[in-house]
């Protein structure tokens, strides 16, 4: 008999203390999953912002009449990025239109175009007559357009900006 009132006491002790246990856990699962509203709740993951990166770029020397007037540079919006037409200045005949460098800047959210005037190494008797060359520049962009683009020539006249945009967002 003894045995049957352990027995029986050990069992009303385990089920109180599962209902107890069971109970807490059951409050906790029924207001960890739902809303004031009963919807569940999803966790939402915080987002990265998305940043414009720079997929392609392109240059290609165009005549000198097509220039903006001035021998600068017009920088203009494209739907997939930045369009540049402009003249640089060269020392002498032999002298071309070069893009030096195309980059963006992630963290000032700048995209720069950087074009130079050098002398063809294989053109010979070349005169030292001032020429004016032309060029088009396109960069291409995923995941946005850059909020600024500027373009630099670095020709006979020195190294200026000619032209500054801010690109819609």
């Amino acid at each position: 008999m003894n045995r049957r009132a352990l027995l029986f006491g050990t069992v009303g002790l385990c089920a109180s203390l599962a209902g107890c246990s069971s109970g807490d856990d059951a409050a906790e699962q029924s207001t960890a999953g739902t809303s004031t509203g009963g919807e569940p709740v999803s966790p939402t993951p915080t987002e990265t912002p998305r940043r414009p990166r720079l997929v392609g770029r392109s240059f290609t020397p165009v005549r000198a009449d097509a220039c903006p007037a001035g021998g600068s540079a017009l920088a203009t919006e494209t739907e997939t990025g930045v369009s540049v037409v402009g003249c640089v200045s060269g020392a002498a005949e032999c002298a071309i239109a070069r893009l030096a460098r195309a980059d963006y800047d992630a963290e000032s959210d700048v995209a720069t175009v950087v074009v130079e005037t050098v002398e063809r190494t294989d053109a010979e008797n070349c005169t030292e007559s001032p020429v004016t060359r032309g060029y088009e520049a396109t960069l291409r962009f995923e995941s946005g357009l850059p909020g600024r683009a500027v373009v630099v020539h670095d020709d006979a006249d020195g190294r200026r900006e000619v032209a500054r945009i801010d690109v819609a967002a």
